[in-house]
């Protein structure tokens, strides 16, 4: 969503509560902008990327307040998972999910794929077509992170365990008006055990290394809860 009144972007990343975020910030965006929104009928994009509001609004938009929410990438995952199947988790189809989700109709898991400015340095497929890039690894030397600047937006982020606070510190800046219970609000939650629990040894290192960037950036562990 945007708003030209305070200058913000909110890119919203699936499963990590952004839902309720939309219906507080709506009024904030004029309806032409809405077309990036859960709120229109025909064309809309609730996901949109960084990418998506540059190339329709222009580079202007990179001097408003960007922010996203994050989650623990093993949490997050298990989440839209269990979102997209109703309320259950399926071995197999989370299997599917983790290793190919883009052939099973899910976006990477990785947060930074809303905030990738092209392709990542990958190469486009033969037909033109852009590639889409799956996985986000940590960097460790000083080119490769001059590599990830150069390709990626940093946006300000608010975590998802410290929903209220971080927000709160957003809206001050941005002088928008809130009360605690608005922001303590959730919609569309899943229920389920610790994430731990539902994650075979593979499956845990995949979401590792393909969100090797959110885990060095935002500093996200696996916390094994795991009935021995």
């Amino acid at each position: 969503m945007i708003s030209h009144e305070k200058k913000f972007v909110f890119v919203h990343v699936p499963r990590t509560g952004g839902t309720a975020l939309s219906n507080f910030l709506r009024p904030y965006c004029d309806e032409e902008s809405l077309r990036f929104s859960p709120f229109v009928e025909e064309i809309g994009n609730l996901h949109a990327s960084m990418k998506n509001y540059v190339e329709y609004y222009g580079k202007e938009i990179l001097d408003y307040t960007i922010f996203t929410i994050v989650r623990n990438p093993w949490e997050r995952a298990l989440s839209h998972l269990i979102h997209h199947n109703g309320g259950k988790f399926d071995r197999d189809e989370f299997r599917k999910y983790i290793f190919k989700p883009q052939e099973n109709g899910f976006w990477p898991h990785s947060h930074f794929h809303f905030f990738v400015k092209d392709n990542f340095g990958n190469e486009p497929h033969p037909d033109g077509r852009p590639t889409v890039c799956i996985s986000y690894p940590s960097q460790f030397s000083m080119q490769g992170m001059k590599f990830t600047q150069e390709h990626v937006y940093f946006p300000h982020f608010v975590r998802f365990e410290n929903y209220v606070n971080d927000l709160s510190k957003i809206f001050n800046k941005l002088q928008i008006q809130y009360e605690i219970k608005d922001l303590q609000r959730k919609i569309n939650s899943t229920s389920h055990e610790h994430y731990s629990r539902y994650y075979l040894d593979d499956e845990k290192d995949h979401i590792a290394e393909v969100c090797g960037l959110d885990l060095q950036l935002l500093g996200y562990t696996f916390k094994d809860e795991r009935k021995t």
